[in-house]
């Protein structure tokens, strides 16, 4: 292990280096960002089916969801605040 010799970790310059070589978080942003909205796009159907039959709150959703057995962009469980984040993406209320 390098760290337990006391070899310095990672690049010297830092964020600076990449900013320079043009590899800054710009372009990751945006990368993360399309994939988000593309995911909430899929989702839209779905979230509507769920709100037309009577599930309007947060939770109510986020519980359909997991029952439906629809994971998260992440492959985790539905919380009110993916939900929230998902809905809002969406340009739809939130309760």
């Amino acid at each position: 292990m390098a760290k337990a010799r006391a070899v310095k970790l990672g690049n010297p310059n830092g964020a600076e280096s990449l900013r320079r070589a043009g590899k800054g978080g710009v372009a990751l942003r945006a990368a993360v960002s399309a994939n988000a909205a593309a995911f909430a796009a899929d989702l839209a159907p779905v979230i509507a089916d769920i709100r037309a039959a009577g599930h309007a709150s947060l939770r109510a959703i986020a519980a359909e969801l997991t029952v439906g057995g629809i994971r998260t962009r992440r492959v985790g469980q539905w919380q009110v605040s993916n939900v929230k984040s998902l809905l809002n993406r969406l340009g739809g209320a939130t309760d």
